[in-house]
C-alpha cells in the first residue's frame, strides 16, 4: 500500500464521522445549550445554587426526520431543590452552523 493511500484512510474516517446522527456528546452539548437561558435566570435569583446541571445524556435511538433527527434520550440532571432526576424524552435535533441544536 502506498503512503498516499495510508494518508487517505484517516481523512476518510474523519469525513465519515461528520455525517449521520448525533452522538451522545452532541446530544449532551445541545441539552446544556438549551438550558443556558434557564440557568441564567435562576442564577440571578439563587446564584450558582440555582443552576440545573446536566449529569449525563444517554442516546436510546435516533430516526432521521425532515432534515433533522428525532432522538429518544435519557437525561440525568441535578436540580437545586429537587436533587437528581432521570427522565426519558424525545427531542428533535438538527446540525446547524454552530453545531447540533435542539429544535423547539
Amino acid at each position: 500500500m502506498s503512503y498516499q493511500r495510508l494518508l487517505l484512510l484517516p481523512c476518510c474516517a474523519l469525513l465519515l464521522t461528520a455525517c449521520g446522527e448525533p452522538s451522545e456528546a452532541d446530544l449532551k452539548a445541545a441539552v446544556e445549550k438549551s438550558l443556558l437561558q434557564a440557568n441564567q435566570v435562576t442564577s440571578l435569583v439563587l446564584g450558582d445554587k440555582g443552576k440545573i446541571e446536566v449529569v449525563a445524556v444517554h442516546k436510546l435511538g435516533c430516526d432521521k426526520k425532515d432534515g433533522a433527527y428525532a432522538c429518544t434520550i435519557q437525561v440525568e440532571t441535578k436540580l437545586p431543590v429537587v436533587g437528581s432526576q432521570r427522565k426519558t424524552q424525545q427531542v428533535i435535533i438538527a446540525d446547524g452552523p454552530e453545531g447540533w441544536v435542539l429544535v423547539e
